[in-house]
């Protein structure tokens, strides 16, 4: 059997592979359960001088053979444990005073 196909459906058919194949490293690298500082920063939306600070808090790091790993489940447990709700706290109103020519 065989099939021939235009530039056009070839072009096709690449994207769908590559998509295919970036899907799947993605969900590879989501597997991992300890990351680097900069995976990590990504993970959670942040720079990676927040995952420094966040370390200096006392967010748990493991520390093998001198290099920082940090692992995804233990720092989610970590900012659940340093959660607080502001209750009781409104927002404030503010007025704003808006200045004329009087022209």
């Amino acid at each position: 059997m065989q099939f021939v196909l235009d530039d056009e459906q070839i072009t096709e058919i690449r994207k769908a592979v590559f998509a295919v194949v970036q899907d799947s490293i993605k969900q590879v690298e989501n597997q991992r359960p300890y990351l680097n500082r900069k995976d990590i920063a990504k993970y959670f939306g942040v720079a990676e001088s927040t995952i420094s600070y966040w370390a200096s808090l006392g967010m748990p790091v493991a520390v093998v053979d001198g290099r920082k790993l940090y692992g995804k489940q233990s720092i989610t447990q970590w900012l659940k444990a340093h959660e607080t709700r502001l209750q009781g706290q409104e927002k404030k109103l503010v007025t704003i005073g808006v200045a004329t020519s009087g022209k």
